[in-house]
């Protein structure tokens, strides 16, 4: 929260501002705690020279009595080396703290940069300030024989400060391309060079060539321009005064071509100057076409002699990219999505290889198999060769955090699953991908396609059942979201996946993640390859999770229940377009088991098949209320409890099925 503005109107500069500010506080707090704790415990009278040297350079440099505090607010013994040390750094993190509670108050009062608090020569600006005195401590107790106490608290106190820095969370700053292009248009059309938004890719990578090779200023002082493309300045303006110590990636959504990411480093360095630090860009790979292109985007960032230069010298040569898993599922279809993934993956990482450059993937994962969820440990081991290499980072989801993270033992258990499958993927023999494999993925891909684009993209009035059958339009009374639910007005191609999903979940229908799949395996035995298809389930854990995640939504899907919304709320000319899905619904079903060779859903997986049947009789009431609740506010009904009983009943569904979108 307070970074990703990726259609999000209400995430500002300030909001970042504010959102970084906290944190900050927040972990100065924590680290003040336990600084306190060591101070109160390390009583030794004796510390190694270069203990001894550091304290005699520092702690004569402040008072005291210049703060209260819990313990040793008067008097350190200056025979106990430790306590002085930590007198000392607490003195330090107590002025941050304080400077950083300032800052939140300013910032909450929307105050101008002018009346903002400074800080101090006290104040730790940077991670490795506060480190610095932590390590002396800690090798003066190997040095003098006293590792078991260094190895306590002050090791964890240690390992916490490599872990959160002084911002406990870094901030990704998110933000759809096009906004990029509407801001460089602006400042094209004002400074007389033409429409950039009306250049091709070629004129676009020419023309940023060459700003980059030069060193005026680009964006004009008090240029005139609308509130999207002041917004877009402030951001970057708002990331150059924060900075990479309490900020993580820029991430660049709907990234399409390499223009995208000179655009957003031209613009960094703009209001960072060229001696400033800047953050990291990631593009986003989102949709099928994006990750089709994935090869040729870095292929040509890499050889461009700026880029590739500035890659090296500010970030060692690592590339970090993510790749999405949601509008890749709503533009193609489940099959399709994580194919294309997997090829994308493979090649990119390919590509880095032969380059010498680190590719790192930032995968964005949703809570729901539709946006690319489920058990993580599987679903790591099945990625391609050379995407692992010891690093993960991973997108997790509202109710996923809950659910993963909520307590101290179930923390525990998800970070061993996160730690053993990375290890894992590192060190087993990786399953080779036959030839004939690849021939019937790519069968299975196309066929889900065609049909799943058939469905949802051609015919005319698909749109109209999808928003009569679901509750998608109700969807915004729901306070649960992080952006509005539509990029653009349109249909399913401008609604975001969250929502997209989150309507088929309501109605246990789970459309997006199965549709066009039974028709594609109907497609591959017809073809004479089901054996090679079954084969590929028992030995290839890319097609193993697949399956295995598709057989868990589909025994969490009722016909039933859909009929009765269909039945309910969707005009007698529209209803046939339910009765076909459902009817493609139980032939997918058939086909599963097909390849699975399970008798029923989720018979591999005996735990989560009778979790699934346990909720399922407290689902189908809640599903019959939201029915009536809709049914009475489509009819006009406009009363706060009825808007009130329509919210619960949704969360309760979402909460049954352990998946908002």
């Amino acid at each position: 929260a307070g970074g990703d503005r990726d259609g999000n109107p209400f995430v500002t500069a300030e909001v970042t501002r504010r959102v970084v500010a906290l944190n900050r506080f927040r972990a100065a707090n924590m680290y003040l705690s336990e600084i306190e704790a060591l101070l109160f415990e390390l009583s030794l009278h004796y510390g190694s020279d270069d203990l001894k040297a550091y304290n005699a350079e520092h702690v004569k440099d402040f008072s005291l009595r210049s703060r209260k505090f819990k313990e040793f607010w008067n008097h350190v013994p200056p025979s106990e080396p430790y306590r002085l040390l930590f007198s000392y750094i607490r003195h330090r993190m107590a002025a941050t703290r304080d400077y950083a509670d300032q800052l939140v108050i300013a910032l909450m009062n929307d105050s101008s940069s002018a009346s903002l608090p400074v800080a101090d020569d006290a104040v730790f600006n940077t991670k490795e300030e506060l480190l610095e005195p932590l390590l002396v401590a800690y090798r003066s107790f190997v040095q003098m024989g006293d590792e078991v106490i260094g190895r306590g608290r002050l090791l964890d106190l240690i390992r916490r400060v490599h872990a959160f820095g002084l911002a406990m969370v870094r901030l990704d700053i998110r933000q759809e391309a096009d906004r990029h292009t509407e801001a460089m248009d602006c400042v094209t059309r004002f400074i007389g060079d033409g429409a950039y938004a009306e250049m091709n890719e070629e004129e676009r990578m020419a023309y940023l060539t060459k700003i980059l090779s030069s060193k005026r200023p680009l964006v004009p002082k008090n240029m005139p321009c609308d509130d999207k493309v002041r917004a877009v300045f402030d951001c970057f303006e708002a990331v150059a005064e924060i900075g990479p110590e309490f900020l993580g990636a820029y991430i660049i959504s709907m990234c399409m071509k390499p223009s995208d990411v000179l655009l957003v480093e031209i613009f960094q360095r703009e209001f960072s100057g060229p001696s400033g630090s800047t953050l990291r860009v990631v593009p986003l790979l989102e949709t099928i076409g994006a990750l089709n292109s994935a090869t040729n985007v870095l292929g040509v960032l890499w050889s461009h002699e700026w880029y590739r230069a500035h890659l090296k010298e500010r970030f060692d040569n690592v590339q970090e990219v993510m790749v999405g898993y949601s509008d890749s599922g709503k533009d193609g279809g489940r099959a399709t999505s994580a194919w294309e993934l997997f090829k994308a993956q493979e090649s990119m990482a390919d590509m880095a290889l032969k380059e010498n450059i680190t590719l790192r993937y930032f995968h964005g994962r949703g809570g729901t198999v539709g946006r690319g969820g489920g058990p993580q440990h599987l679903a790591i081991l099945s990625q391609p060769p050379n995407t692992i290499n010891s690093y993960l980072r991973i997108t997790i989801q509202g109710e996923v955090i809950q659910q993963d993270f909520g307590l101290p033992g179930l923390a525990i258990k998800a970070l061993e699953t996160y730690t053993t499958a990375v290890m894992k993927a590192d060190l087993i023999n990786k399953s080779v991908v036959e030839p004939q494999w690849r021939e019937v993925m790519e069968k299975l891909s196309e066929v889900s396609c065609n049909h799943y684009r058939q469905v949802v993209h051609k015919e005319e009035q698909f749109v109209e059942y999808f928003r009569y059958a679901t509750p998608e339009q109700e969807i915004g009374l729901l306070n649960i979201g992080s952006r509005p639910q539509k990029r653009r007005a349109g249909g399913v191609e401008s609604l975001r996946a969250i929502p997209w999903i989150f309507a088929w979940t309501q109605t246990r229908l789970h459309l997006p993640v199965w549709l066009g799949l039974g028709a594609s395996i109907s497609q591959v035995f017809e073809d004479g390859n089901g054996e090679v298809l079954q084969s590929m389930y028992k030995e290839w854990p890319f097609v193993r999770s697949f399956f295995d995640l598709i057989s868990t939504v589909l025994a969490r899907a009722d016909a039933h229940i859909s009929e009765q919304y269909d039945k309910h709320l969707v005009p007698e000319e529209l209803q046939p377009y339910g009765v076909d899905l459902r009817k493609k619904l139980a032939h997918t079903i058939e086909m599963v088991l097909k390849v699975t060779g399970e008798i029923n859903l989720v018979d591999n997986d005996r735990v989560e098949k009778r979790a699934i049947e346990a909720r399922r009789q407290y689902l189908t009431p809640m599903n019959i209320v939201q029915i009536e609740c809709l049914k009475r506010k489509r009819a006009g009904g406009s009363s706060q409890s009825l808007a009130d009983a329509l919210i619960i009943s949704m969360k309760a569904v979402a909460a049954g099925m352990q998946a908002t979108g």
